[in-house]
């Protein structure tokens, strides 16, 4: 049995698969499988991930009609024999150490449910930025579900306990940030979270990505964290979270819609806050000067 499990959910991947699938041969930690389930493309994705199923016996290749990223998500966890699942989309890398460093992690960091590590956010032939820049993100330590809640950590690579898929129940159908869902889910059944500083992935940034359509995954957020304040018996600070979360995700959404209040919102924290954890506080803080500069030039016609 193989100590990693590394699941690639592929759909209309054919442009990025080949990559993300070298990087995950190129590992320097070779107790692996990997299992490309590809969910229903009608381009070459199927026959590229075989090419390399023939070539590597470790990658295992699923084929099944299109059930949307969770439903590969589930197909791919059911297949895994490893005690640990890896993630990766089948258009990010996981750099050559991922897995051995991951696996002396969880080693010297016994008891955790789910580790994360920092990575980079890449745009192929321009630039490579960390996700989290060094600094109180620069030390080993954990999360709880009230963090979660208010902003989900970077999950390129993420590993986790195969036991923790049953008990969460698996991935939800029909939810559009399935990932984030599984983990406040399995937060709040009391997973326990572990992060790693070092930098082990590169998260790909396309304007055609899932994640780049910010008012539809802003309304999962929020239907997300209603759903498990409905489903679950949260702590006082953990519904505190919701309630400040739903906000959040309102006044961002509210943003997307008025440009103009860009400039006005620039002085309020919950956004300024928000974009230092997803992106870094160095990065965040040139980002919201350019906001406020468009914001001025808005306001002023």
């Amino acid at each position: 049995m193989p100590r990693f499990s590394i699941i690639v959910p592929a759909h209309q991947a054919a442009l990025t698969i080949a990559e993300t699938l070298d990087a995950i041969v190129a590992q320097t930690f070779g107790d692996w499988e990997c299992i490309v389930v590809d969910d229903g493309s009608i381009d070459g994705t199927l026959q590229i991930a075989t090419t390399f199923s023939q070539a590597d016996p470790r990658i295992r290749v699923l084929h099944q009609e299109n059930q949307g990223t969770a439903g590969a998500y589930n197909t791919g966890v059911s297949s895994a024999t490893a005690e640990y699942i890896v993630l990766c989309s089948a258009d990010d890398i996981l750099l050559p150490g991922h897995l051995a460093r991951m696996s002396a992690f969880i080693d010297s960091e016994a008891g955790y449910d789910i580790y994360v590590s920092n990575g980079f956010s890449w745009r192929p032939g321009r630039s490579r930025d960390l996700i989290y820049e060094y600094g109180q993100s620069g030390v080993i330590h954990s999360l709880d579900l009230a963090d979660v809640i208010r902003v989900c950590f970077y999950g390129v690579g993420a590993v986790y306990r195969r036991e923790l898929y049953g008990r969460v129940g698996g991935y939800r159908l029909g939810v559009f940030g399935e990932d984030y869902d599984f983990w406040l889910r399995a937060m709040a059944l009391g997973a326990r979270h572990r992060y790693l500083p070092q930098p082990l992935s590169l998260f790909r940034v396309s304007p055609t990505q899932k994640s780049a359509r910010l008012e539809t995954a802003y309304r999962s957020d929020i239907r997300l964290v209603s759903d498990l304040r409905h489903d679950f018996q949260l702590s006082p600070a953990d519904l505190r979270a919701v309630d400040e979360s739903i906000r959040d995700r309102e006044r961002l959404i509210a943003d997307l819609r008025r440009p103009r209040s860009l400039y006005r919102d620039a002085l309020r924290p919950a956004p300024r806050r928000i974009l230092f954890r997803l992106v870094g506080r160095e990065r965040a803080r040139r980002v919201w000067h350019g906001l406020k500069a468009v914001a001025r030039r808005l306001v002023s016609r």
